[in-house]
């Protein structure tokens, strides 16, 4: 049994010894916030070249430098269809994860990676909303037009 000076002195010690552990983790979750912002920064940069993409082909269409119909089978359609469906998942998967892993908090630099892909991805979805529309306005133009 411990004398009563020593029980006092550990219960004194209890809260500076639990500030410590976690000052001890917090250069750990820093690292761990800074790998997923640079892997969240890569995902919206691989969205951001697909928003290219995208954009130069809505350009060619305007341009109307395309002979015959574009997507006489519809497969980019559905391609386009399809990469809609994934960035609605992936905002919505990624806005889970930050409510259940990051309980809705982060640092800022986290915070803004989010953001980034978030404004990127809703501008993608767009975009290819927008082309899938074009397709469809110059591919029934075209269908009615002689050879």
């Amino acid at each position: 049994m411990l004398p009563p000076f020593l029980k006092l002195l550990a219960t004194l010690c209890r809260p500076v010894q639990a500030s410590l552990r976690y000052l001890a983790r917090l250069p750990a979750a820093l690292l761990v916030e800074l790998r997923c912002a640079r892997r969240i920064d890569a995902a919206a940069r691989r969205v951001g070249a697909m928003r290219t993409k995208i954009g130069i082909m809505s350009g060619h269409l305007n341009a109307g430098s395309i002979q015959g119909r574009v997507d006489a089978d519809r497969k980019l359609r559905r391609m386009l269809s399809e990469l809609k469906d994934d960035l609605s998942e992936m905002r919505r998967d990624l806005a889970q994860w930050h409510v259940k892993e990051c309980r809705g908090r982060t640092g800022a630099r986290l915070e803004a990676a989010i953001a980034q892909l978030n404004r990127i991805a809703a501008d993608t979805w767009a975009a290819a909303d927008k082309l899938v529309l074009q397709i469809e306005e110059y591919d029934g133009a075209r269908a009615h037009c002689p050879g």
